[in-house]
């Protein structure tokens, strides 16, 4: 499976994500997050964009079918959707498709995960950082994430992370 990453320009993603998901073998998303929003006795979660700009698509093609098939779409797309390249075309690596898949957890949301702290140790009890602690290179308790330095993107992943207690 070959994953591949669109910069959007000026949030004109929903025409892209309509034109590739009706072609054949290509899904097309915005990766989306929970966020945790709380009032007086309100708690609710929302998905949000995890990257507002960026549209990612997984296809059964291989990288260089993909581009020669939709190489004139990309050349004319040039003011809304400028892809992200290094050489050629970016494609994800495996560890980073893995990471991916693992997160989404077979839709196209990172659901929040729950843990606690236990004497200075971070010990995540459920979601899709499970077993991922090592990664975590930060966590903002009141917003409620945590920060991994995956690389992915260029850019540091924020995941939802509600911390329960500490003790």
């Amino acid at each position: 499976m070959y994953w591949c990453i669109l910069h959007t320009k000026k949030k004109s993603y929903h025409e892209l994500i309509d034109f590739f998901n009706a072609q054949k073998d290509v899904h097309a998303f915005v990766p989306m997050i929970e966020k945790c929003f709380s009032g007086a006795s309100i708690k609710e979660y929302q998905n949000i964009a995890m990257y507002p700009d960026d549209l990612l698509m997984r296809t059964s093609m291989d990288q260089k079918e993909f581009f020669m098939k939709f190489k004139n779409v990309f050349d004319s797309m040039d003011r809304r959707v400028e892809l992200l390249e290094s050489e050629d075309f970016i494609t994800l690596t495996m560890q980073e498709q893995e990471l991916l898949e693992k997160m989404f957890d077979g839709c196209e949301v990172i659901k929040h995960s729950t843990g606690r702290i236990i004497d200075s140790i971070l010990m995540i009890e459920q979601g899709s950082l499970v077993g991922m602690e090592n990664s975590i290179q930060k966590i903002n308790r009141h917003k409620r994430f945590a920060y991994l330095d995956c690389g992915m993107f260029g850019k540091t992943m924020k995941v939802p992370l509600e911390v329960i207690s500490k003790t």
